[in-house]
């Protein structure tokens, strides 16, 4: 067991304070309006919030992944969209380019991160391929030092703030990811278009997009992960799996689970507080529960990804069932409130919303069951 230190409860504190302050009321506007919170990322910049997991050496403040859940816990209390963008500084990008980049893209693009002053983006899905890296279809083809790249993605988080993306790309015509690999291309780039906003249920305001490569022309240099390297990526991957989507799910379930409460204490029926119905007080506890199972699962994983321990099925439990939380708890919490939960002039319905696809995005729960199950068969899992 373990406990948080004195400056993890620091840096949760301040997170939770700047985002209170500062992103709480633009959130459902940003919802609405389908706009990524952009003023938002300048005030992560201000408080020293970008470049979090990033060494010193390059501008970044060298804090661990149990560091980076309980930031991005607290900002998604009060906008799940910001606490999607901190990926723009703090994503599977720039951890790529950290732990299997060149030196020279470590220099040319980590310190301008950490300053805030470039954003990236990661760009995987297609059409016919998600949790299926292996059916990746954007082709890249050597043209002297550069690659010409056709193809299109989907679902590209950030893509349309994004200045430079991390797309993964088919260099050869080996079967599966053997033939996969990874290239840096960069938003102006002649022969890359951003597509118009994709709207999905929830998490509006995140700039999702498509991207399409028509001959576009990227150089060599920029190649991250080479074919037939997409293991280092995967486990690249796992943190990223833990840092970024779970919490999310966390901080709203709790934000959710907090206006519940407030409500049923609020609200009478028959003559009483709803808080004083016993079915309703079990519902409560059943939310408390999951959420401090969440909590806990997450923050262990953290850890023991900060101490070099973590094994492959530590982050599929732990986004498994964080994931399968949020949907639980943020669902009750709209049945709690009644007509006001299904209200758009309150928050419940896009806690709701907001939570709900987490458990397609950074593969889906299925996928990281059958990698839980593959571990216990294979004698690597034991209770």
């Amino acid at each position: 067991m373990f406990e948080l230190t004195d400056q993890q409860r620091l840096i949760q504190e301040s997170a939770r304070t700047m985002a209170e302050k500062n992103f709480k009321q633009r959130a459902a506007h940003a919802d609405r309006a389908h706009e990524p919170p952009v003023d938002n990322l300048r005030v992560l910049r201000e408080n020293g919030f970008t470049g979090i997991f990033l060494p010193e050496a390059y501008g970044g403040a060298g804090l661990g992944l149990l560091d980076m859940v309980l930031i991005v816990e607290q900002i998604a209390r009060y906008c799940a969209n910001t606490a999607m963008l901190v990926g723009c500084a703090d994503g599977a990008s720039q951890r790529t380019i950290l732990q299997v980049g060149t030196e020279a893209q470590k220099q040319r693009y980590l310190p301008r991160v950490a300053r805030g002053e470039l954003y990236a983006a990661w760009s995987m899905s297609e059409a016919d391929a998600g949790s299926d890296v292996g059916n990746v279809r954007t082709r890249a083809v050597r043209s002297g030092d550069h690659y010409v790249i056709n193809g299109e993605k989907l679902w590209c988080s950030c893509a349309q703030i994004a200045h430079i993306f991390l797309v993964l790309v088919r260099f050869t015509d080996e079967p599966g990811m053997r033939g996969v690999g990874g290239i840096l291309i960069e938003r102006d780039t002649p022969g890359m278009t951003v597509g118009k906003h994709l709207d999905l249920i929830g998490l509006r305001a995140t700039g999702m997009a498509s991207l399409l490569f028509e001959n576009c022309r990227v150089p060599a240099d920029n190649v991250v992960v080479q074919p037939g390297e997409m293991r280092k990526l995967l486990r690249v991957l796992d943190a990223d799996r833990i840092g970024g989507n779970p919490p999310i799910c966390l901080g709203v379930a709790i934000a959710a689970f907090e206006g519940a409460v407030a409500y049923v204490k609020e609200r009478k029926q028959f003559g009483k507080p709803l808080a004083e119905q016993q079915g309703l007080q079990w519902k409560l506890a059943d939310m408390a529960i999951d959420i401090e199972a969440a909590r806990a699962l997450l923050y262990r994983t953290a850890a023991r990804v900060d101490a070099g321990t973590a094994q492959i099925h530590d982050a599929s439990i732990a986004k498994t069932f964080v994931n399968e939380m949020a949907i639980r708890v943020t669902s009750t919490a709209m049945h709690l409130c009644g007509a006001f939960g299904l209200s758009t002039e309150y928050p419940f319905e896009r806690y709701f919303r907001d939570v709900r696809g987490m458990s397609i995005g950074y593969g889906t729960t299925e996928i990281h069951r059958n990698t839980i199950a593959r571990e216990i068969i294979d004698g690597r899992y034991s209770v």
